[in-house]
């Protein structure tokens, strides 16, 4: 009997329910007597197990039986789980995740061992096995502390449909060229070409959305990671994403992943102090790790951030002068940025010694390369006890962005969502409001407002805050001949041409294959001219 299928559906919804497990396990860490998530937790090691056993692999399905036993124990609040006894289910966990990949084949001594050691330790009572010593804890984990590969991407269901659909169209509308006699040929003919391009554009604007990945699952990746990092260093890490809802190539988010693993590192070994430390300082015994993102113009960044101690400027001095050989008059008359800089340059390391978690003496430098690979720059800001940033500039591979969709004579314009004000109608504009107006008929060449009402956005310039703009010379106001709507705009780099004229942020298109430009409001004047009405 071919086991393959069965294996494969093995293997798919085990992933899915190490994943939760994962997540499970690390709400009841800091909520050890919830006995509902230890409900939970029980259940998804029962699942993996009640399939493990079906298909015989019994490395997988015993590993579950002791792991669950302990599981029903809290479950039933017969023993209050412990951090020790939490961090083991997270050790197994680790190990089934490594089993199911193998579909339960230990094909190494050292594998056996790991094995061996871990469910040695689950066949005792909790209580048992906190007595063992920390020695004889498990030595080895092939992911402890390495985020997973992108090879996912989550897609709502009512995409894949609207795709299929789409793509159903367009291969019967490819049989339905109509007969077409000599005096119909060019009107029927450029009807039935416009129609089917349409349709392609269509489909190629939501295939492309198939290759972007959220910030927020970006994240994700990094939760466990970091989580395990802190544990080793005995700190309490918070990890937070601000702007999760941007979206951006997986190609460019995989190339990411390795880079941010390793400033996740430096946050937690250099950066974020020890919870008494934390403490003296009048700080949250808990450190922060702050992920943000967003997007500007053509460019996606993306800020670290912690609120640690700051980057050691005096280990910084010492390397000038132990690698370098400088003098204190020379590293007096370094800027600031040319200073924090210096702990990107090739085998800088302020550690006193090797370790993993202080990213295996490579330093910071292999950061740098990666951004730059990518056509990026890295901006480093600290401050001492309040924490260091490192702000990311990358260039927009591909992303969708809400926007504010117009029209001005033929041209289709937008304005990202994030920088209108508000949107209003007037019948005409005096001559005392017209210098808040930018000019922008003037520059496409389109003469004349149509008659009837003015369609007029009010813009805000990217940092201000809402209800800050105060309508006077410094808004920025757009007459417009009609709003289409806030839509879903695909970005994508302006070419040399637009890009000379400095006020286009980059070529979108909508969900129907239309093209529209994206405005640069940070290039807009203030105050450059008057619509003609």
């Amino acid at each position: 009997m071919d086991l393959t299928k069965y294996e494969n559906i093995f293997a798919q919804e085990s992933e899915k329910y190490l994943k939760e497990l994962d997540d499970f396990l690390m709400r009841v860490e800091k909520d050890p007597f919830n006995l509902e998530l230890w409900s939970e937790i029980h259940g998804k090691i029962h699942s993996i197990k009640g399939m493990a056993r079906a298909l015989s692999m019994d490395k997988i399905s015993g590993l579950c039986h002791s792991m669950e036993g302990w599981a029903k124990l809290f479950q039933q609040g017969a023993i209050k789980a412990t951090p020790n006894a939490v961090q083991l289910l997270f050790d197994g966990a680790e190990l089934l995740g490594f089993l199911v990949a193998r579909m339960g084949k230990v094909d190494s001594f050292e594998h056996e061992k790991w094995y061996s050691s871990l469910a040695a330790r689950f066949e005792k009572s909790p209580e048992q096995s906190a007595e063992i010593v920390q020695s004889e804890k498990l030595s080895y984990s092939p992911t402890l502390s390495t985020p997973e590969k992108i090879d996912y991407t989550r897609i709502k269901y009512s995409l894949i449909d609207e795709l299929l659909g789409l793509s159903q169209e367009i291969l019967f509308l490819e049989k339905t060229l109509p007969p077409i006699s000599g005096e119909q040929k060019s009107t029927r003919l450029k009807n039935w070409i416009d129609h089917y391009s349409s349709m392609l554009k269509g489909l190629y604007f939501r295939l492309a959305q198939l290759r972007l990945l959220s910030i927020a699952d970006f994240a994700d990746l990094f939760v466990k990671p970091i989580r395990n990092l802190a544990k080793e260093h005995n700190k309490g890490i918070r990890f937070e994403v601000i702007g999760g809802e941007v979206q951006a190539d997986i190609t460019l988010l995989e190339r990411l992943r390795e880079p941010f693993i390793h400033l996740f590192r430096n946050s937690i070994a250099h950066g974020i102090e020890l919870p008494h430390e934390r403490i003296n300082l009048g700080k949250d015994p808990e450190g922060r790790i702050t992920l943000e993102a967003k997007t500007e113009r053509e460019s996606l960044f993306i800020k670290v951030s912690d609120d640690g101690r700051g980057i050691n400027r005096s280990a910084i001095i010492q390397s000038l002068k132990d690698k370098r050989s400088m003098k204190d008059e020379e590293i007096a008359e370094m800027s600031q940025d040319e200073l924090l800089n210096t702990i990107l340059s090739p085998g800088f390391s302020s550690a006193l010694e090797t370790t993993e978690m202080a990213g295996r003496g490579i330093g910071m430098n292999i950061v740098a390369q990666a951004i730059e690979y990518l056509g990026g720059s890295m901006k480093i800001s600290s401050r001492p006890s309040h924490g260091t940033e490192f702000i990311i500039k990358l260039p927009i591979f591909l992303s969708i962005t809400y926007s504010i969709t117009f029209k001005i004579g033929k041209f289709t314009l937008s304005i990202p969502t994030s920088h209108v004000e508000s949107i209003d109608r007037k019948e005409h504009i005096s001559p005392d409001d017209s210098n808040s107006f930018y000019d922008l008929r003037g520059l496409l060449g389109v003469e004349k407002n149509p008659p009837g009402l003015i369609n007029i956005l009010k813009l805000r310039r990217p940092g201000e805050k809402s209800g800050e703009t105060d309508g006077g010379d410094g808004q920025i106001r757009l007459a417009v001949d009609s709003i289409i709507g806030n839509e879903p705009l695909m970005v994508m780099p302006v070419g040399d041409l637009l890009a000379k004229a400095r006020i286009f942020a980059g070529v979108g298109v909508l969900e129907n294959g239309d093209i529209s430009i994206l405005l640069d409001i940070e290039n807009l004047p203030k105050a450059p001219g008057s619509p003609d009405h």
